[in-house]
């Protein structure tokens, strides 16, 4: 199976992306009508567009971009792949996740609340002060290794989600939709004094 063609150092408008090819130091311009992107890679390339609204990306993999205070609300990002990334205060309110993978990841308040998320493992990712509330969970839902520092789980039923390697200070839920939820027994004395409970030996 030959190797998928590789575009470097070009200037390529985002309506202009070829399925199966990796784009690396590009700048994407702007998009002149609806954005679906399928099986590109992007690797530390520069968009001017900054408005992604009702997008729709598949089988994409993100290397190393920027997209920070970016809008994507009411996207849809199905098998895709962030590494490296920046969504400081990236809008993904209303948006679809369908089998998402992010690694090392910067990514504070950042914003999916009522998201439809259906499996996504995030993995060595800073997300303080993130917001994923009133989030349709589905499927597999792990946070490996990642700062939740005031994260606002509010609204959000939490059943099954694993938090168990990440930090929780200040976390933010309803505890009556906390059920199912996996914590460490070194997490469990931080949560339950957000409860106002003193434990004693």
């Amino acid at each position: 199976m030959a190797d998928n063609p590789i575009v470097a150092d070009q200037t390529i408008s985002l309506d202009d992306l070829a399925e199966g090819t990796t784009y690396r130091h590009c700048t994407i311009d702007y998009s002149n009508q609806e954005i679906n992107v399928q099986r590109v890679t992007l690797d530390n390339c520069t968009f001017r567009q900054h408005d992604f609204s009702k997008s729709a990306w598949l089988d994409c993999t993100f290397i190393g971009i920027d997209w920070s205070n970016c809008q994507f609300d009411g996207s849809y990002f199905t098998d895709c792949v962030f590494q490296d990334a920046k969504l400081l205060g990236a809008d993904m309110y209303r948006c679809g996740l369908i089998n998402l993978k992010m690694t090392d990841c910067l990514a504070n308040y950042v914003n999916f609340s009522e998201s439809i998320i259906k499996s996504i493992t995030v993995q060595d990712c800073q997300l303080v002060e993130s917001y994923w509330t009133a989030i349709k969970f589905t499927r597999k839902i792990s946070f490996h290794g990642c700062d939740l520092t005031r994260a606002d789980f509010g609204e959000t039923k939490l059943k099954s989600v694993d938090f168990t390697s990440s930090e929780l200070s200040g976390l933010r839920f309803d505890w009556h939709l906390a059920y199912g939820m996996k914590i460490s027994p070194d997490q469990a004395p931080n949560l339950v004094a957000m409860l106002g409970i003193n434990v004693v030996s």
